[in-house]
């Protein structure tokens, strides 16, 4: 399979080293001639939410009208995004996914635990193939996935893990172990996971795990190494995810009458400490 990856980071390079021995893999970055994706047959999304615009418009004409565009992506507005950059007649997989790396002072990549993949259908979209075929490739490079349908309970499931961990270590520049080893942390990460799962259930959704406050501490602790995508961000002084993670929590908390002071407090906070 040929395979396209947008997002030159650390998510997208772990998939492109993990895929490269099971696929041909063309990494495309920012300033990179988008041509070499010409013949993908599916293409991983790995840039944050705030880039997608800008790294999918390019690819808008040049894309082979069959490529399945995969997100790997933080949030809940992929879809919408995706088809605002590519038009509204691609096949999309969403693939929320807990796989995590760091790259250091020297540029070398290491993984931050072990993470799984789920990949699904977008709701109301025509089912494809590709599904399973993502599936199974993914698991021949090594990497853990399934199949979800539907899909949504995963992406929301992400979103309450990262609403809880992201902000807490950027603020407090430490590794994810920080919210179990340190109460104060570990509490507030309770009551970030603990509103960002309410406003899903408001939502009608159905988390795939009954606790999420136990979830967030087995997520931090299987990835107690990694430093969180929100903390590179703010160490590299780059805008973060805030207002896709914490940000859509609090808007659609506002929506459904379910309150959200910690989530909106954290926005407030790392808004503060990015200078936005």
């Amino acid at each position: 399979m040929r395979l396209g990856i947008v997002g030159a980071g650390a998510l997208g390079l772990l998939f492109a080293e993990a895929l490269a021995p099971v696929a041909r893999v063309n990494l495309f970055g920012r300033g990179d001639d988008p041509a070499g994706l010409r013949d993908a047959d599916m293409v991983l999304v790995a840039v944050k939410t705030y880039d997608t615009l800008a790294a999918l418009e390019p690819l808008r004409d040049v894309l082979a009208p069959g490529a399945t565009i995969v997100s790997l992506q933080n949030g809940l507005l992929q879809v919408e995004q995706i088809e605002a950059a590519l038009g509204a007649d691609r096949t999309i997989l969403l693939a929320p996914t807990t796989e995590g790396a760091t790259r250091d002072g020297a540029g070398t990549l290491r993984r931050g635990g072990i993470g799984s993949t789920m990949v699904g259908i977008p709701a109301g979209r025509p089912g494809t193939n590709r599904v399973d075929a993502l599936a199974k490739l993914l698991r021949a490079a090594g990497l853990s996935a399934a199949v979800a349908d539907p899909i949504e309970p995963h992406l929301w499931a992400k979103l309450v893990v990262n609403a809880a961990i992201n902000p807490v270590t950027a603020l407090a520049r430490r590794p994810n172990a920080y919210v179990v080893d340190d109460p104060v942390a570990a509490a507030r990460a309770a009551a970030l996971a603990r509103e960002a799962a309410d406003v899903a259930i408001a939502t009608g959704i159905v988390l795939p795990y009954a606790d999420p406050q136990a979830r967030v501490r087995d997520v931090a602790r299987a990835t107690g190494a990694n430093r969180s995508s929100m903390l590179q961000d703010i160490e590299r002084g780059r805008p973060t995810e805030i207002e896709a993670i914490n940000g859509e929590v609090v808007r659609r908390g506002r929506l459904l009458g379910v309150p959200t002071p910690e989530n909106e407090r954290m926005l407030y906070e790392v808004r503060r400490a990015a200078g936005a």
